[in-house]
């Protein structure tokens, strides 16, 4: 960006900062570090970051992936070469226009896409080439397109953009963050202005709406807030469950794994923590809607005295009051004796996760929206910095999830992922129990704010245009 650019930059974001219109202030903890794509770790900045970049690709309200930027597209019959074009005058807010080089800097740039040979075609269109087939590639596309040279050469919390919201503004006291304003011109949005106030920690928000400071905030505890409506969602890119070791000798017993599901009345047990999964591949279009995910059986009981388990759960207060209602659970109704050893959540991956220390963890795991679960399950991904925490190992689930990420035609996967799901729900290596709810305390003078399917927390903002300030005499 030259000079002149910069200069009508800053100019037109301060206009735009100054200007009176509709706004919402939503209350935040911490300290914004980067909003660049990739770069963007906390939720906050991560939620940010999706505002103000568009994609190749993004997902609906509904959770489809449909085209954003991104014109046409086609894949060589091989599954190895993605081409992709560009949809022409797309412009950054420097006035720029948004071309192939910004795709391929973009790619040198993110991790997911680091092993993919980015090549230009022309001025809008780039040839992606993979090593092996990937299905779920186009998912990979829906991280924000970032213009060339912009890590290096922009603020990395007010960045020259492409969505329809821009950062105008950023407060500081000192070196302290206050808020960062985001702006949009566009039509298509009541509400224009959104302000991201910083707080140092959690209960200081419920205080700000009190005060009137704020109009929203996230939060995981609950309060009784007069003027304020919970409009609380889950976040279904979560699976909290409980993962058996299967290294460990006497859980390699599939009866007793199954037995310790089967008393496991799911609905009582995770009604105030979030919605029931529904297996590895929960609440999607492949989730294989004819298997039994609820195995409790209401009349089971069974003495297993002698038989002693530990559950690892992180040293959070609703996570132990969550597992003494699994123990409590167990005890009864099959006289096992149970332990529950809690470990600082900071020393969760070193101590019990890398290691496979534990007999019983109960822990949350993110996974994609796409159903490709290779990380989390195939018998390769074992051992550390592989997911399958279990050690589970089953050459029907292996097959299934080699052949889905190698299969481009959905009705072809979803044979594939019915195969896995089946082959995990048969062998319970896990209880998959629910994916967690976010509270999130909402103005009542904000309008507008619908159900929407919320993957991750960025996710609440999917209907914002519809989000209206209503005003009082």
């Amino acid at each position: 960006m030259n000079i002149f650019q910069k200069i009508v930059f800053i100019f037109t974001s301060f206009l735009l900062s100054i200007a009176p219109v509709s706004s919402f202030t939503e209350g935040v903890v911490g300290q914004p570090e980067s909003f660049f794509p990739g770069k963007a770790v906390s939720n906050t900045d991560r939620t940010i970051s999706h505002m103000l970049f568009r994609s190749l690709f993004k997902y609906d309200i509904y959770g489809s992936l449909i085209p954003d930027l991104a014109e046409s597209w086609s894949v060589s019959e091989d599954g190895l070469v993605y081409t992709v074009k560009l949809k022409d005058n797309q412009y950054w807010t420097n006035g720029r226009k948004i071309t192939s080089d910004d795709l391929i800097y973009t790619s040198f740039n993110i991790e997911d896409l680091a092993g993919v040979a980015t090549d230009k075609v022309d001025d809008l269109t780039v040839r992606y080439v993979l090593p092996n087939k990937y299905a779920p590639f186009l998912s990979l596309l829906t991280i924000g397109v970032m213009p060339r040279n912009s890590i290096e050469d922009d603020n990395s919390l007010m960045p020259i953009s492409s969505g329809d919201f821009r950062v105008v503004r950023v407060e500081k006291d000192g070196v302290v963050i206050k808020q960062v304003v985001l702006r949009t011109t566009s039509n298509d949005y009541k509400i224009k202005k959104i302000v991201f106030r910083y707080y140092s920690k959690d209960e200081e928000l419920a205080t700000a709406a009190k005060l009137g400071e704020i109009d929203g905030f996230l939060s995981e505890s609950t309060y009784d807030l007069e003027s304020f409506i919970n409009h609380r969602f889950p976040t279904q890119g979560i699976y909290y469950s409980l993962y058996f070791n299967l290294n460990n000798e006497k859980l390699q017993d599939a009866d007793l794994r199954k037995k310790l599901e089967k008393v496991l009345h799911m609905r009582d047990l995770v009604y105030d923590k979030g919605i029931e999964v529904q297996g590895p591949i929960s609440r999607s279009v492949f989730t294989d809607e004819e298997l039994k995910f609820n195995k409790y059986d209401p009349e089971f009981k069974e003495d297993l005295t002698g038989t002693q388990v530990q559950i690892t759960v992180p040293d959070v207060s609703e996570h132990r009051e969550f597992a003494d209602r699994i123990k409590d659970t167990w005890e009864d109704k099959l006289k096992v004796n149970v332990e529950i050893n809690e470990v600082a959540p900071d020393q969760m991956l070193s101590s019990v996760i890398e290691p496979r220390n534990f007999e019983i963890l109960f822990y949350g795991q993110e996974t994609g929206r796409d159903p490709d679960r290779y990380v989390n399950w195939h018998s390769t991904q074992k051992e550390h910095p592989g997911l399958n925490i279990t050690g589970f190992e089953n050459v029907r689930a292996d097959r299934a999830l080699e052949e889905g990420r190698n299969e481009l035609e959905n009705d072809k996967r979803v044979v594939h992922y019915n195969e896995f799901q089946k082959a995990i729900i048969e062998n319970s290596p896990a209880i998959f129990l629910y994916h967690p709810y976010t509270n999130y305390y909402v103005s009542k003078y904000i309008s507008g704010i619908g159900e929407k399917y919320t993957f991750t927390y960025a996710d609440r903002f999917l209907d914002f245009f519809n989000w209206e300030r209503i005003h009082t005499n």
